[in-house]
């Protein structure tokens, strides 16, 4: 699996400069911040659980590591024995004047997320399992030797979109950065399909009006 520092020497090598290092270490970033917003097929799941607390209604990083680096919750499902519920999304404001008048404990129905946490209502009174479909942001990029999606599935990008930064904003080389805008799309375009290849159900949904 390639790390966080081969990916940094791909990109060395691409320009033939050794002496860019904290230069390609800002331009990732950059790149990845720039598609971490984007779904792909590696950063959205339904795959990660965790469990409800008696008393607790407030879950964060302690309860599943990427609760705080959730961009959006598609939908969130409590699992009770063999049911399964859905809860239904309200807006924190919303949720505040809710919450604000009605005090309450049971099986949870609604949510919000505010301030990176996921907050239910009714507080709950035994543990349940919490699925939430989501889009999130992967760990980021600090040592040398980490790695994710953005150093192996998306590489390709993420080295041809910091290359396009460099070479706009550090080497200052027109034709460069003309030839990775010519590379991104494709790039890009490939990530896409894999994405909707591997969601595709096989089935016509109709358009919700």
């Amino acid at each position: 699996m390639a790390s966080y520092l081969d990916l940094q020497n791909a990109i060395a090598s691409d320009l033939t400069r050794s002496d860019l290092a904290s230069q390609i270490q800002g331009a990732i970033q950059d790149a990845v911040k720039q598609y971490e917003r984007q779904r792909f097929w590696f950063n959205t799941t339904r795959s990660l659980t965790f469990r409800t607390v008696p008393g607790q209604a407030t879950y964060t990083g302690a309860d599943l590591a990427q609760i705080p680096d959730i961009i959006r919750i598609d939908r969130l499902f409590l699992r009770w024995g063999t049911s399964i519920y859905p809860l239904d999304w309200y807006e924190p404001d919303e949720f505040e004047f809710l919450t604000a008048l009605n005090v309450s404990n049971g099986r949870p129905t609604i949510y919000t997320y505010v301030d990176r946490q996921i907050i239910m209502y009714p507080e709950p009174v035994q543990a349940w399992v919490i699925r939430p479909h989501m889009h999130y942001r992967l760990p980021p990029l600090v040592n040398p030797t980490d790695a994710n999606a953005w150093t192996n599935e998306a590489e390709n990008l993420i080295r041809a979109q910091a290359k396009l930064i460099l070479y706009m904003n550090v080497l200052e080389d027109a034709d460069g950065a003309g030839r990775m805008q010519v590379q991104i799309p494709g790039l890009k375009a490939g990530i896409d399909y894999e994405t909707s290849a591997r969601s595709a159900t096989g089935r016509i949904r109709g358009t919700e009006f």
